[in-house]
């Protein structure tokens, strides 16, 4: 899931000619984004996250949350609903991301009821504790000024990927995307400095195979460097295709809309 999940991140607009593997034409990174939400994300879903986060190797914190989604070609909105450790129970996230925006971000604390906007231009704000960001729960939108060119082919886990290079004009730092070139799944990205250095990695380290065939993120390993933090993030009881309620999604509702109703 993603997080990668859950997984890399949120829409791309629709192309006139799509690509379709064995096209003889060269194929783009916008092509390659685009077929990654048509194959695998264009749908709703909701999974059981369970996050480990560590420093070192001591164990630091230990989350159990859903992850709720509605992915499209333009838009993409995700929420966290908080149940473990019980001093986070209640509390909920809302992403939104839209083709060529930077995300929004809110923040519902149930101890006081309140909504808060979370900084639009900051997506490595941790979430609830996790040391999730927004960009760990979609990698695969371009956001902002962003622009993508493939810049390689590279074998990740098995797995023949087409590099994609992520920059924004003007800015020294990247970010790479690794997806495969057969299910067009995104395995890995990376997130590096203006001198090359990797400030934060994230691997897929497990796949499942979803009632309908499709391959989604079952555990994916999380790295910051610079902090010596490791994350692993595990996905069960995934449902896709279900009907998310439209108040769940809305900023104005999502903290306090009863979904399990």
């Amino acid at each position: 899931m993603r997080i990668a999940v859950i997984l890399s991140v949120l829409a791309l607009a629709t192309l006139s000619v799509p690509y379709f593997p064995g096209d003889v034409r060269a194929v783009t990174a916008r092509e390659v984004f685009d077929e990654v939400i048509r194959r695998n994300l264009d749908d709703s879903f909701r999974v059981v996250l369970t996050v480990h986060t560590f420093k070192g190797k001591k164990a630091v914190s230990k989350h159990s949350l859903w992850l709720m989604g509605k992915t499209g070609e333009k838009t993409g909105r995700f929420v966290l609903d908080f149940e473990e450790p019980e001093e986070s129970k209640g509390l909920r996230f809302l992403i939104i991301v839209t083709e060529g925006n930077p995300p929004e971000a809110y923040m519902y604390l149930p101890a006081t009821k309140r909504t808060i906007p979370l900084a639009a231009d900051d997506p490595s704000v941790d979430l609830g504790g996790t040391g999730l960001t927004m960009e760990d729960i979609d990698v695969f939108h371009l956001k902002g000024d962003e622009k993508a060119e493939i810049v390689g082919e590279e074998e990740v886990k098995g797995r023949q990927c087409y590099k994609i290079e992520v920059s924004v004009p003007g800015e020294s730092g990247r970010r790479y995307v690794w997806i495969s070139k057969d299910e067009f799944l995104v395995v890995k990205s990376e997130n590096v400095d203006d001198k090359g250095k990797i400030e934060r990695r994230l691997v897929v380290s497990e796949f499942f195979t979803t009632s309908s065939g499709k391959e989604f993120p079952r555990e994916e390993e999380i790295e910051v460097p610079k902090r010596n933090i490791r994350i692993r993030v595990r996905q069960e009881h995934a449902v896709f295709g279900i009907e998310l309620p439209e108040q769940l999604m809305d900023p104005k509702t999502f903290g306090t809309h009863e979904w399990r109703k």
